[in-house]
């Protein structure tokens, strides 16, 4: 199995994804993507691990039981900071210097 550490920092990865996944698919490894810092993947990454050392193929059903779910509020603005924030005022003055 290769994991791929920091997905949570995707802007600082030096292996890309798609090299990552070729990488993997290439030599018949297992790929998976984790953070140690969030946590993400973490128990699936040992799970997979357990399951492939004891010859056990883990269904949708068990590999989606220990993703976690995200939940994001969603913010509703009014319409009047919408509109200033979107539309600032424009000067009809020209500095020339």
């Amino acid at each position: 199995m290769k994991y791929q550490e920091s997905v949570d920092l995707e802007h600082m990865r030096t292996v890309k994804a798609d090299k990552h996944q070729r990488f993997c698919q290439e030599n018949g490894l297992l790929s998976q993507f984790v953070s140690a810092k969030t946590g993400d993947s973490v128990y699936l990454c040992f799970q997979r691990v357990a399951a492939e050392i004891l010859g056990i193929k883990l269904n949708k059903a068990e590999i989606e039981q220990s993703q976690r779910v995200v939940k994001a509020d969603i913010v509703n603005y009014s319409q009047d900071t919408m509109a200033r924030t979107v539309n600032p005022p424009r000067s009809s003055m020209c500095a020339l210097q």
